[in-house]
């Protein structure tokens, strides 16, 4: 993994059980989020601190790419891992056994509207969060480094 840096637990409770769970059992063990649908692991490299943080996330994959949502619960703020990605594209998606160095680019117009759609199947809370969040929602594509040429 070419992140480097000192790993810092969430301070949420949950999170860090969850990504510790994940990583332990490759994803065996919480690997659902809230609901019996998938998720990954997002590793960022914290955008003030240099930390290496680590976030589950719902799964959405399509052809070998991941999105990640900033939705944030359909919250007002952006998710603080949202500001870990802006600042530093380079990610590692954990999805169950699977490890992935990948860059990340925000995506925008019809690129994001086909994503969207991917990302509500996976997830049908998408369209509540977006509904309530009062904002336009940050949607990622994380693709691996070697389509990157």
């Amino acid at each position: 993994m070419p992140l480097h840096g000192e790993y810092e637990p969430s301070t949420t409770d949950w999170v860090r059980e969850q990504v510790a769970q994940y990583e332990a059992t490759d994803g065996q063990e919480g690997g659902t989020l809230l609901t019996p649908l998938p998720v990954i692991i997002l590793t960022t490299k914290g955008a003030k601190s240099g930390k290496i943080r680590k976030t589950p996330l719902m799964r959405v994959e399509h052809n070998g790419a991941y999105a990640v949502v900033a939705s944030n619960g359909g919250a007002h703020a952006h998710p603080s891992w949202y500001r870990n990605v802006v600042a530093h594209r380079l990610v590692e998606v954990q999805d169950r056994a699977v490890r992935q160095d990948m860059i990340a680019r925000e995506v925008h117009g019809q690129e994001k509207a086909e994503w969207w759609k991917r990302a509500d199947a996976a997830y049908p809370l998408f369209p509540d969060y977006r509904a309530k969040a009062g904002r336009d929602i940050p949607l990622f594509v994380l693709e691996p480094i070697a389509d990157q040429d």
